[in-house]
C-alpha cells in the first residue's frame, strides 16, 4: 500500500469518527428528557439531575412558610398532579432548549395559566409565548377559572402580583388598584416609590 492511500484512509476514518462522535453528543441534547422528582409551587420543579426549572412565561402565586399567597395551595396541586415523578422535556417539539416544559402532548406553562392556576408574565428575552399565553390569562379571567375566582375583593387581586401598568387606561385607575390594595406595591406599579404608579399612562 502506497503512503498516500494510506494517509487517505487515517483521513477518511478521523472524518467518519468525528462526525460520528457530533451526531451521537446533538442527538443526545436534542431530545433530553428527565424526570420531576419534587415540585416546588406553581411555577417551579427539581429534576432528576438536581436542575431547578422555574417555567418561563408564568406566574404561579408563591408558597411560603409564614403566608402562602391565595391559590397557592391549588397551584401547586395542579402542577404536582401534571408533573410530578414524570418524564419531562425542557425543549419543544423541534429540540430547542427552552425554559418551557412539556409531559407528553401537555404544554405546562399554557395549562397553568388556561386553568387560572398561574399568571401570564413576560421575561424578556423569552417571549415567544408571551401573546398565547396573555389571551389564555384574559380567558380565564372571563370565565372565573382558578385563581380568578377565588383571589378577588370587589373584582381586584391584591394577594399576588397580577397587573402591569398595560392592564390600565390611566394613571388614575391604575392608582386607584394602587390605593384600594392598602397602598402596597404588590403589583410592582410605582418604580420610583413615590406613591404614584404607573405615572408613564395619561
Amino acid at each position: 500500500m502506497n503512503f498516500s492511500r494510506i494517509v487517505k484512509i487515517l483521513i477518511i476514518s478521523v472524518l467518519v469518527f468525528v462526525g460520528i462522535f457530533i451526531f451521537v453528543h446533538f442527538k443526545a441534547d436534542e431530545g433530553s428528557i428527565f424526570k420531576v422528582t419534587k415540585v416546588i409551587d406553581g411555577d417551579t420543579i427539581v429534576l432528576e439531575n438536581g436542575e431547578v426549572v422555574r417555567y418561563i412565561g408564568i406566574n404561579a402565586p408563591e408558597t411560603d412558610k409564614d403566608k402562602d399567597d391565595c391559590f397557592a395551595q391549588e397551584a401547586f396541586n395542579a402542577n404536582k398532579k401534571l408533573v410530578e415523578g414524570k418524564d419531562v422535556s425542557e425543549m419543544d417539539k423541534y429540540g430547542r432548549l427552552l425554559k418551557y416544559v412539556w409531559v407528553d402532548d401537555i404544554f405546562v406553562n399554557e395549562y397553568l395559566v388556561r386553568k387560572g392556576y398561574a399568571l401570564s408574565a413576560e421575561y424578556p428575552p423569552d417571549v415567544k409565548y408571551a401573546e398565547q399565553f396573555n389571551n389564555f390569562e384574559n380567558q380565564a379571567k372571563e370565565e372565573n377559572l382558578g385563581l380568578w375566582s377565588l383571589c378577588r375583593i370587589n373584582g381586584v387581586i391584591c394577594s399576588i402580583n397580577a397587573y402591569d401598568c398595560s392592564d390600565f387606561e390611566t394613571q388614575k385607575e391604575a392608582q386607584g388598584i394602587y390605593e384600594f390594595c392598602g397602598n402596597s406595591d404588590i403589583h410592582k406599579l410605582d418604580s420610583d416609590n413615590d406613591g404614584l404608579v404607573c405615572e408613564i399612562l395619561p
